[in-house]
């Protein structure tokens, strides 16, 4: 593994060139690795884990130790059961460590074009903060989470208080006291309102469009509920699981339309879309110290005005509205990518760009980190046979 990257190294063409070194682009390396076929890795950050680190601090992964590992190397079994991002992080270094991985850091890759008349069969050219690379093969394993995504409201340019989208969030201890809104209910959502209520704010507020489906993380505190996902993913039956996983969840959550939460809008196994676990968030909830709210209509100096018509002054606004690929910038690939920036085609599978693929992109109720391990081994096998076809 190495962190800087000469002038000749760039000029070096390498068969596969992977962009991305967080879960995906390492695990896709360790499974290209185990066949044969070399690989660098670009990564912007100046250290594997990087991403994750930065993550708030009580962030813990909802998927258990045995189906968050990558390919060809486990997580160590004296790991807990649910790793904390930390932990998780450090996983990913001694992977890379463990598996000799190719890792150049601090690279950013700006542009990815397909090179035209090239008599030595490279196919792609990388415009990175260090120079041009080319490669045979490119996989683009930068995930969902590269850019924040924060909607355009009314007014919100004229609010004076403190805005800030939840990947500047860090811990709860900052906002003691202080009047919160957190906008959306995903899983960050839900669990940042809980560490905000935790900490004592004066009042944690969570808006909501679309009543998403809460479970615990472990069934009836027994069955891990990621075991759920990949035991019945198979089933080509999801309205009929969805409707048993409600009456589940009644059954071990209750009823939360007295609390203002009214009846999940979406099933997981319908919209393959993970379900919000829970975190703390409905124990807050129950005793009164976080209050959901209807969706956003727009913001004057002092807070914020409901779509019930209701109003609310707040010190602090933090936007659980999600994130963008960010492809749409990096790629000048024609019909790879939609016009939200999502790809077109499944993670490691061909796209209709030869010798590019995507990896880690796809949506799951059976765990992302499960499903990475997954895809990388199945384009590690893609790749090798694209390989030997274009000889």
């Amino acid at each position: 593994m190495r962190s800087e990257v000469s002038m000749s190294q760039l000029e070096a063409e390498c068969p596969v060139i992977i962009v991305g070194g967080g879960a995906s682009g390492l695990s896709t390396a360790g499974a290209l690795s185990k066949l044969g076929i070399r690989s660098t890795i670009l990564d912007q950050d100046d250290r594997i884990g990087s991403s994750w680190e930065r993550r708030y601090e009580c962030l813990k992964l909802h998927t258990i130790r045995r189906y968050s590992g990558l390919a060809h190397y486990p997580i160590p079994r004296e790991r807990p059961r649910y790793l904390s991002k930390d932990e998780y992080a450090a996983y990913l270094r001694e992977y890379a460590e463990a598996l000799g991985l190719d890792v150049s850091l601090g690279e950013r890759v700006n542009s990815l074009q397909k090179i035209t008349n090239n008599s030595a069969g490279m196919t792609w050219e990388l415009v990175t903060n260090a120079g041009k690379r080319r490669s045979r093969i490119v996989v683009i394993a930068t995930g969902h989470y590269s850019e924040a995504n924060i909607p355009t409201w009314e007014g919100i340019k004229e609010y004076s208080g403190e805005f800030i989208h939840t990947s500047q969030y860090t811990s709860g201890a900052a906002y003691e006291g202080k009047k919160v809104l957190v906008i959306g209910l995903g899983n960050s959502g839900a669990e940042i309102a809980a560490d905000l209520s935790r900490h004592g704010a004066a009042s944690v507020s969570v808006s909501v469009r679309t009543p998403p489906p809460i479970v615990n993380r472990e069934m009836f505190k027994v069955l891990p509920v990621q075991v759920f996902g990949i035991a019945l993913s198979p089933l080509r039956i999801p309205r009929i699981i969805d409707g048993i996983g409600a009456l589940l969840r009644r059954i071990s959550i209750g009823d939360l339309s007295a609390y203002g939460l009214g009846k999940a809008e979406w099933g997981p196994f319908t919209v393959k879309r993970p379900a919000v676990i829970d975190a703390g968030f409905v124990e807050q909830l129950k005793q009164g110290r976080i209050q959901i709210e209807k969706n956003i209509v727009s913001f004057d100096k002092t807070g914020v005005l409901y779509a019930d018509g209701s109003r609310e002054s707040v010190d602090v606004i933090i936007a659980a509205t999600g994130f963008r690929t960010g492809l749409d910038k990096l790629l000048k690939v024609a019909g790879v990518i939609d016009d939200k920036g999502q790809p077109l085609f499944r993670s490691g599978r061909p796209t209709s760009a030869p010798g590019l693929y995507f990896v880690g992109f796809d949506e799951t109720v059976r765990g992302h980190l499960y499903e990475i391990n997954r895809e990388s081994r199945r384009l590690a096998v893609e790749v090798e046979g694209y390989l030997k076809r274009n000889q």
